[in-house]
Parts: C-alpha cells; sequence; structure tokens
C-alpha cells in the first residue's frame, strides 16, 4: 500500500484553496483522517507533500497549519509571475499555432459553461489548464514550468475574489482578449493584456489581509 495518494493531496488542496479549510487553521491528522475516510499515515503524507508545495506549515510545538501568506510575500510572487508572463509573451511566436488557439478555444469554451453554472472547483482548474497552453505556445519549455510553479504558489489566493459576480466575467474576457492576441501580431497587445490579467487576485488580498489585521502582522499561531 502506497503511503500517500495523489487523491487525498489533492482533496485537501481543494479544500484549503476553496476556504473549506482556513488560513492558520491547525491541521489534526485524526481529524482529517476521519474527514476524508484514510488512515492516519495516508494524511501525514499528504500533509507532508502539502508542505513541501507551500500549503502547509509547521509551528514548532504545535504541528501542522493551513499557511497564510502575508502580503509582501504575495507581492513578490506576483512580481516574480509578472517578470515570467511577459517574458513567455515577448517570445511566443505570433500569430500563435493554429492548433494551440483550437485547444485554447475549446478549454474557453468549458471555463466559460462553468462561470456560467457556477462550478468553481471546474473554473479553477480550467484555469490553470488555459495558462498552460498559453505558455506552451512559448516554446520553452523551462519558462512554462517555471511560470506554472510560480502561478501555483498563489493558489492559496485564487479564489479571495471568486465570491466577486463581476471577477469571473473580468477573467472570461481576458482569456478571450489574450486568445485574440495570440492570434494575431500585435506583440504589444499581448504583453498588456498579460499584464493587466494579474492583479485582482493580489490586490483583493492584499486588502482582505490589512483589513483583518489592522496593517498589523499577527501573532504566530492559529487563527
Amino acid at each position: 500500500m502506497k503511503s500517500m495518494r495523489p487523491e487525498i493531496v489533492r482533496k485537501l488542496e481543494e479544500d484549503i484553496i476553496f476556504g473549506v479549510i482556513h488560513p492558520r487553521e491547525r491541521l489534526v491528522e485524526e481529524d482529517l483522517a476521519q474527514r476524508y475516510g484514510e488512515k492516519r499515515h495516508v494524511v501525514r503524507a499528504a500533509l507532508e507533500t502539502l508542505e513541501t508545495s507551500g500549503f502547509v506549515t509547521r509551528i514548532a510545538n504545535r504541528g501542522a497549519c493551513v499557511r497564510e501568506l502575508t502580503p509582501q510575500e504575495v507581492i513578490e510572487i506576483y512580481e516574480v509571475r509578472e517578470i515570467l508572463e511577459v517574458a513567455a509573451a515577448r517570445r511566443t511566436p505570433l500569430p500563435a499555432s493554429k492548433d494551440i488557439l483550437k485547444e485554447m478555444r475549446a478549454v474557453q469554451k468549458r471555463h466559460s459553461a462553468a462561470i456560467a453554472e457556477h462550478d468553481l472547483r471546474a473554473v479553477f482548474y480550467l484555469n490553470i489548464e488555459f495558462h498552460q497552453l498559453q505558455f506552451v505556445a512559448s516554446h520553452n519549455e523551462r519558462l512554462a514550468t517555471t511560470i506554472a510553479e510560480h502561478a501555483k504558489q498563489a493558489h492559496l489566493i485564487r479564489a479571495i475574489k471568486y465570491a466577486d459576480p463581476g471577477h469571473l466575467k473580468r477573467v472570461e474576457a481576458e482569456h478571450l482578449e489574450i486568445i485574440a492576441a495570440l492570434a494575431g501580431d500585435d506583440r504589444a497587445a499581448l504583453v498588456n493584456i498579460v499584464k493587466a490579467h494579474l492583479p485582482a487576485s493580489r490586490d483583493a488580498y492584499v486588502k482582505a489581509y490589512e483589513a483583518r489585521y489592522g496593517g498589523k502582522l499577527p501573532a504566530s499561531g492559529t487563527g
């Protein structure tokens, strides 16, 4: 029997991303084992995986808890994401290949349907799939992989704007602009939409964090 299964990691990730388990909340192995119907050693291995990927942190004498990013960490993540994603936009051949564009349009059709149905988990994963295709179009596998790694660091805050009814419609419109830019030959238009697509979740998180803590850093431990 394997000590850890991918599905338990995914379940825990989703519950963290969508706020079922809150930032700074303690992650008690026995409680999680009961919640997910798993053995404790399976949960323990999943928590170790999530610690490596930045979703979970361990506090001395207190065990594991959901990581809460500080505004400075979020700002730095998004600064790096912009550098990487603009670099990809600047080296992507224009127009992009017809095959990539066809795949992106198909994914976006499903993404739009998920928005209409308010299927937020589908929206989340289809958004990842859309951008993976976008950066594959740069024809630089290492760059695309690095972008994906940094995008994952933002998963802890990504769903914060999903409660805003206008946000996902703006995301949908911007995805269509990205497709249009990739199908054309105006590189400045592509760079501009890539830059514009990033800040909403970052800014919402920083605002919510400052409102919660009054501009002060929280004490260590659980919230």
